[in-house]
């Protein structure tokens, strides 16, 4: 009996020595990132390769995170509607999304819904213009990512001389005579406007862009745009940078690699379809478009939004992947598709990121060496005001371009054609060109 007695009391002894089992890991916390569709799909492969590269980099650092990157060009990232499309990503239902990438002519909007929150951002790392976007009311919304601009690219170095509309177009004239002058979009409620403030503000540097949203059109902006728009005429009244046939396409990209357009006019990520469209050939010159009367370049800015339901634990998470997406590495990762295999086109993106251009491979990159300069002093369109504002705008300009068409060139302009976003013009779907946006 002494010995069963113990031998419980060993077994009773041993169990309570015995070490607790390890408790079961948490599983790693959701993270949703809905980023912009509208950039060069240089790989080919619908982001699959550059979503998967992004995702296993984040999480490799943030082991207890589960990091889920979409791109969806199906997902109009301008429906600013109550039941719209950012009001289900930015919301708390099944759709939302921690965080978000938009354009920031939407971000005012966005703050005065209270969809989106407060950010942090560390100073002097994006550049000057995309700081000033991404702040409502001295507090800052977003995390810049991209920049685009208005530029031309050109086969000759005479377009360095341009210094405002007239000139631009009698160099792109001179240099090919015979062929058109230029291939652009300009159709759209959102690019032809936005294309008019560019102009704005190179005819008056000095003065707030936002005074360019009230009406009536600036008569002298105007007449230096309208220069532009009309060198793009193939015949009287038929003008396809106005009529929408360079529209959700990359028909103004081709005629211009297959030199049948002397100058190109759109974002420097065109740059990739135009490569595409004739591999091999030479690259363009390069310079900020001067639309109005002078120049002075405005930059459109990309930034990364978070849920104004993200709160804690999940604000932190968020934070961590802005952090991330922003850093110069991954910056220089998007801009030349290190996604892809060797030999894969770069995306020719601006990058809000002031270091990016200072580091390889972008500082020796040919391209971005010309790209560099011509954001410096840029300023940003504005963040306010602009949704409201640009079908007024669009109206307007359509009228007085379509009295001096039918002044000098002839009939009226067909019906504006569906578009998604600024960009519903940057092809790829990419964005700005009324934005098909950036491919």
């Amino acid at each position: 009996m002494t010995w069963k007695v113990s031998l419980a009391a060993l077994a009773l002894t041993l169990a309570a020595c015995a070490e607790p089992e390890d408790p079961k890991p948490a599983p790693p916390r959701p993270v949703r990132a809905v980023l912009f569709p509208y950039i060069p799909d240089t790989v080919g492969d619908g982001f699959a390769s550059l979503k998967a590269r992004l995702e296993a980099d984040f999480e490799r650092e943030h082991s207890d995170i589960d990091l889920d990157i979409v791109f969806d060009a199906n997902l109009d990232t301008y429906d600013l509607a109550d039941d719209g499309v950012l009001s289900q990503l930015l919301g708390s239902g099944p759709a939302a999304a921690q965080v978000v990438e938009v354009d920031t002519l939407i971000l005012g909007s966005l703050a005065s819904k209270g969809w989106i929150q407060p950010v942090d951002m560390e100073p002097d790392t994006v550049h000057p213009a995309a700081e000033e976007a991404v702040r409502i009311s001295g507090t800052s919304y977003g995390v810049p990512t991209y920049l685009c601009t208005y530029v031309v690219y050109s086969r000759t170095t005479n377009i360095r001389s341009a210094t405002d509309g007239a000139s631009l177009v009698d160099l792109l004239r001179a240099s090919a005579p015979g062929k058109r002058p230029l291939a652009a979009n300009f159709s759209g409620s959102w690019t032809l406007p936005s294309s008019y403030l560019d102009a704005w503000r190179d005819t008056h540097p000095a003065s707030a862009l936002p005074s360019a949203l009230a009406l009536p059109l600036d008569s002298t902006a105007l007449a230096s745009f309208e220069t532009v728009v009309d060198s793009c005429a193939s015949a009287p009244g038929v003008n396809p940078c106005l009529d929408g046939d360079y529209a959700d396409n990359t028909a103004a990209e081709e005629a211009f690699a297959q030199e049948q357009a002397n100058g190109f006019i759109g974002y420097t990520e065109r740059l990739a379809t135009i490569l595409k469209a004739r591999p091999g050939m030479a690259l363009p010159e390069v310079i900020s478009v001067p639309l109005g009367k002078g120049s002075a370049t405005t930059v459109f800015v990309d930034a990364l939004v978070v849920n104004a339901s993200c709160t804690g634990q999940c604000a932190e998470d968020a934070r961590a992947f802005t952090s991330f997406l922003g850093s110069p590495r991954v910056r220089s990762l998007i801009a030349f598709s290190g996604e892809g295999p060797r030999g894969t086109l770069p995306r020719y993106l601006l990058q809000a990121n002031r270091a990016f251009y200072q580091l390889e491979p972008a500082r020796s990159d040919s391209m971005y060496r010309q790209f560099a300069p011509l954001i410096d002093g840029a300023r940003p369109f504005p963040s306010q005001g602009f949704p409201e504002s640009r079908k007024a705008l669009q109206a307007a300009l359509m009228e007085a371009l379509r009295d001096t068409r039918q002044g000098g060139m002839g009939t009226d302009v067909r019906a504006e054609r569906p578009a998604v976003g600024r960009g519903a013009g940057r092809i790829d779907t990419s964005k700005r060109e009324d934005y098909v946006v950036r491919q």
